[in-house]
């Protein structure tokens, strides 16, 4: 019995220590999350600010913290989720607790995503999270059960409530707003079977009614030579002038002052045909995307570059082609 107990609790340590000694980690909170890779740690809260909200330094660590530090001030981040994050405003040693953990997951080997948290409800070493990448690609994460990826999906719908994403194993509804649950089913199943409970979103793009997932962007060398790479991108938009650009694991939000039907303009990209029908959205007078169907050309002096986003699906496309038809996209 004393050596059972001795070798289980020795499994224990090993595996609580292999967890610890990982370089990456996602620690999501309520209102943002910290994303660990070595000693760098960044934090995020999409709902105030596209892109990074802070950097810190590891400064040290024992069993139950990590403390990072830049110049305003320290913070203790916890390496199990029953924890809240403190804060040393004053550098003083005196702590405040400040967020409340949300999880601590000991792996995050894409932090340029976005991150949907679940529960599958059968203990915390089940739970986990999916990362919305560029291009319509979504890996799942369940750290507690396995190293790296856990399943691969493409998205293939999507509805004003849920991302609909496919493996060959799963059919996924992923919740764009808390307050939904995952909705989980098998291909060939009548209805929805099972799903997880929605931890925490991160993705400010969720709530856009209309999404371009494209599978390669290229940014213009000079003139109209594009260079193409193998990352998607996304163009995201709403009937209320709001609109998002994605790619290269950065989102650029703009506020849109006009969208209308227009004749391609010949010379743009051999990748464009001459002629055809696209939406020209206008930014503002210097800033406009053109969105052809399966191809978009962005011309933005906030991005800073010219952009080139190719192999998006028509549908949407067409369905806002025919809203504006009929006059009912602009609110």
């Amino acid at each position: 019995m004393n050596k059972r107990l001795s070798l289980t609790t020795m499994l224990a340590i090993i595996s609580f220590v292999s967890l610890v000694a990982q370089t990456t980690a996602l620690v999501p909170y309520v209102g943002g999350y910290f994303v660990k890779n070595g000693d760098e740690w960044t934090e995020y809260r999409p709902a105030d600010k596209v892109g990074k909200w802070s950097t810190y330094k590891q400064y040290k660590e024992n069993d139950t913290f990590f403390y990072v530090k830049n110049k305003k001030c320290n913070l203790a981040i916890p390496k199990l989720g029953k924890d809240m994050i403190s804060i040393d405003r004053e550098k003083n040693g005196k702590w405040e607790q400040v967020y409340t953990t949300i999880d601590v997951h000991h792996q995050c080997t894409e932090p340029d995503g976005l991150f949907y948290c679940y529960n599958d409800g059968r203990g915390r070493e089940h739970n986990g999270y999916f990362v919305r990448l560029d291009g319509g690609v979504w890996h799942e994460y369940a750290p507690g059960k396995k190293r790296g990826v856990w399943a691969e999906f493409k998205q293939t719908g999507e509805d004003k409530d849920y991302f609909i994403v496919e493996s060959t194993e799963n059919i996924v509804r992923i919740p764009k707003r808390e307050g939904l649950n995952f909705i989980i089913t098998k291909p060939g199943y009548d209805g929805w079977r099972g799903g997880y409970t929605t931890k925490a979103i991160y993705d400010r793009s969720a709530a856009y009614l209309y999404h371009f997932d494209f599978e390669y962007h290229g940014a213009a060398k000079r003139g109209n030579n594009f260079k193409l790479n193998k990352k998607g991108g996304r163009i995201s938009l709403d009937n209320k002038c709001n609109l998002q650009i994605a790619f290269g694991g950065k989102h650029y939000d703009f506020v849109y002052q006009s969208i209308e039907i227009v004749e391609g303009q010949g010379g743009l990209s051999s990748l464009v045909s001459k002629g055809s029908e696209c939406i020209l959205i206008t930014i503002d007078k210097d800033n406009r995307v053109m969105l052809y169907d399966g191809s978009a050309r962005v011309e933005s002096k906030r991005i800073g570059e010219k952009v080139l986003l190719v192999g998006a699906s028509g549908k949407d496309y067409r369905a806002i082609i025919e809203q504006l038809r009929i006059g009912t996209f602009r609110m």
